[in-house]
């Protein structure tokens, strides 16, 4: 059998993908944080590869919109404009509800118990990125719950946009009254009482998307606005 031209080698496409998943990690944990210019020689140096698979692995950033390029000036990660965070939230919002109705249905009740046990001992000199791994956490079992794959990946996708700015979410708001928000949420899932469920979801992301808007109206330098 005589493979076509245009397939390449499987390890440089494996190569590529392992760029491109370091390089998102890095940027959704803020390692590589808004505004900061990706260099590809200082990337290729640091991941010890070659310059391609590292342009490659930007190129493919910038289609997801984690960054953004500018002519003449590089590649620079950003944070979405108040308008993307108020669309993102409303799909967001929109799948998880979906989400939520299988879950209710049939909620695995230890895990639940043990993340409500997570969430009643956080308070507001709590770690953020413990409690932002935890929300995760949460979210997660939410979108698996779902039982469709369509759904969980388009709503993967939404969450990787927002997860950029995720930390920024807590800034000027309450963890101790999030974490109280997230309890509500679970307890009305344990109780398989899926309209209270769904409201409680609705207003805890009604809040994080007011506290996310909040914070990127008072700091927009690093978002699309600027391309």
């Amino acid at each position: 059998m005589i493979l076509s031209s245009t397939l390449s080698p499987a390890h440089n496409t494996d190569l590529r993908q392992i760029v491109y998943e370091k390089l998102k990690e890095a940027i959704l944990d803020g390692a590589i944080p808004p505004g900061e210019r990706l260099s590809e020689v200082e990337l290729a140096e640091q991941l010890m590869v070659s310059r391609t698979p590292v342009r490659e692995a930007i190129r493919q950033l910038a289609e997801t919109g984690l960054i953004m390029l500018i002519p003449r000036r590089g590649a620079f990660v950003i944070l979405p404009t108040t308008e993307d965070a108020r669309h993102l939230y409303e799909v967001r919002t929109a799948l998880e509800l979906l989400a939520l109705k299988r879950l209710c249905a049939n909620p695995p009740q230890e895990e639940l118990q043990a993340l409500r046990k997570a969430f009643e001992k956080v308070s507001n000199s709590s770690d953020s990125k413990a409690f932002l791994e935890l929300d995760m956490e949460l979210h997660h079992l939410i979108r698996r719950g779902s039982g469709n794959p369509f759904l969980e990946g388009v709503l993967h996708n939404v969450m990787d946009l927002l997860h950029l700015c995720r930390r920024y979410a807590l800034f000027g708001g309450s963890i101790e009254r999030s974490a109280g928000e997230h309890v509500n949420i679970i307890n009305a899932i344990l109780e398989q009482n899926l309209p209270e469920a769904q409201k409680a979801l609705s207003a805890h992301l009604s809040n994080a998307m007011t506290t996310l808007v909040e914070y990127l109206a008072k700091h927009p330098e690093y978002t699309r606005k600027n391309d």
